[in-house]
């Protein structure tokens, strides 16, 4: 398997226990809310419980989450194979907090309706920017080329292979100075030392 710092495919057994990560601090963040509503802030909360307690909810949220979001975006993809899936988990989390935050302020002040399709309008937002970000075309075929991988099925391909033998998609070429097989992404020949110009599709 591939630990490559650009790109490193979890199992589906670390998507569930990154998810386990995300659902624990998604219930220690909510509790933590709770907490200071019903002990530590107690009497401030009762001096105006409806703008107090939503006060305490919506600072923790956002509080939490947009530092989370981006630190975890910046730290994307970066470090081993623990690291990048607890980066991972950690955005996962920051998005569903935000995402969740919003979607409560949203309906605790808009009339349902309204709040309905702004709610929409947001989520489709997110899903814009998160494909644009981390899953648009140019980004996923360079990390898959400097992987190892198929630019079109995403399976693993053996260094010397010219073509990919799970779907025949063209994955590698001929060193022009010794015709030796490189990849793809190769910017330099293992066999003879020269330099190629690496191929982005």
């Amino acid at each position: 398997m591939n630990d490559t710092p650009d790109e490193i495919h979890l199992t589906k057994l670390e998507r569930i226990l990154a998810l386990g990560i995300v659902g624990c601090l998604l219930l220690a963040t909510w509790e933590s809310c709770s907490l200071l509503v019903t002990k530590y802030l107690v009497e401030w909360v009762k001096q105006n419980e409806f703008y107090h307690k939503r006060i305490v909810y919506y600072g923790v949220a956002f509080s939490v989450a947009i530092p989370v979001v981006i630190l975890a975006a910046r730290s994307s993809f970066s470090g081993g194979r623990f690291a990048a899936t607890i980066i991972r988990a950690l955005l996962w989390y920051g998005v569903i907090l935000l995402l969740s935050a919003i979607a409560v302020f949203v309906f605790d002040c808009l009339p349902e309706v309204v709040a309905g399709f702004f709610g929409a309008t947001v989520f489709a937002a997110t899903i814009y920017f998160v494909q644009r970000k981390f899953f648009a075309g140019d980004r996923l075929r360079r990390i898959r080329l400097e992987g190892g991988r198929c630019l079109s099925c995403d399976s693993p391909l053996h260094r010397d292979a010219g073509f990919c033998s799970a779907c025949g998609h063209r994955a590698g070429r001929n060193c022009p100075g010794c015709a030796s097989p490189i990849r793809l992404a190769d910017a330099f020949c293992w066999k003879c030392g020269r330099k190629v110009s690496p191929e982005q599709s």
